[in-house]
């Protein structure tokens, strides 16, 4: 099973990319983490470092949020060739991030998330979101938020 992937289906999708809210706190966070090219085991991993229920996979497969890829399926994170699309993904991963880590302690920081318009703006403030990670959560945790923001803010 740990060579097991999955993938967001197109409701997994859409719950990122049009900021609903219908999954909450580590739940969102670890549907941002999952993408085809990772293998269960290190989703799991990831999941460990950021306090994330263990049966969080489970959770989201059997809501229709993820998919398990085929055996022959290649994983297939999609990339929206629309830079929005890609500035929302990466915009609402780091305030749901900062949010579930500080709570209202990262109000000041989602102000200036809010201020952001372009991938650059969210790029100029990884090390701020950073900092502010460092303040809630251990070096590891920290070092995987960051790395994935830096992935989604490179589209």
């Amino acid at each position: 099973m740990l060579a097991q992937r999955y993938d967001k289906t197109d409701k997994g999708r859409e719950e990122i990319s049009q900021g609903r809210k219908n999954l909450r706190g580590k739940i969102r966070t670890v549907l941002f983490l999952v993408d085809g090219g990772k293998d269960v085991g290190a989703i799991q991993q990831q999941m460990a470092l950021i306090g994330a229920p263990i049966d969080a996979i489970s959770q989201l497969a059997d809501e229709g949020y993820i998919a398990p890829l085929g055996a022959n399926a290649q994983a297939a994170e999609v990339v929206s060739g629309d830079p929005v699309t890609n500035f929302r993904i990466a915009k609402a991963f780091m305030n749901e991030t900062i949010v579930d880590a500080r709570g209202i302690r990262a109000f000041g920081f989602t102000l200036k998330l809010e201020r952001c318009a372009t991938q650059t703006d969210l790029a100029a403030l990884v090390n701020d979101y950073t900092e502010q990670l460092l303040k809630a959560l251990d070096r590891n945790a920290v070092r995987l938020l960051v790395d994935r923001t830096r992935e989604l803010v490179a589209r």
